[in-house]
């Protein structure tokens, strides 16, 4: 029992040092908690604009990217021949796909739902990606 009482004395003393300390530690916790609730709250509401604005920006990278880097006349629909089913000038071959990616981040702002427009305008952001691969080798 002698063991015991002097654990418990310990452990007593150490709960008594130590209670401002943890004290201290539950304020700072408190307010960083606060403020990480708050920041979320505030993600959360624009949730849409910060999903937006990559995917805008990635897309007018990908077409300042492809104005530079694509011929004049730019071939889609490569056959096995090694030529192409249509050729179309590089504007539109730049603006078809950015138009496509802003419309699908115009339906997620009028969706209720935000991830599946999302989704699908960020997987149209291969589309630069592919005209740019398959434009890229000569026939």
């Amino acid at each position: 029992m002698d063991f015991i009482d002097n654990f418990m004395n310990k452990w007593n003393t150490f709960c008594v040092k130590a209670k401002p300390t943890f004290q201290k530690i539950g304020q700072i916790a408190s307010v960083a908690f606060d403020k990480i609730v708050f920041a979320w709250n505030y993600v959360s509401k624009f949730r849409k604009l910060f999903l937006a604005v990559p995917v805008g920006v990635m897309a007018v990278i990908l077409a300042l990217r492809n104005m530079i880097l694509l011929p004049v006349v730019v071939g889609l629909g490569l056959q096995g021949d090694g030529g192409y089913s249509v050729q179309i000038i590089r504007e539109v071959a730049v603006l078809g796909p950015m138009a496509i990616t802003a419309i699908c981040l115009l339906l997620m702002f009028s969706s209720r739902r935000t991830l599946t427009p999302w989704l699908v305008s960020v997987f149209s952001l291969a589309l630069p990606l592919l005209i740019l691969l398959t434009n890229t080798f000569p026939t």
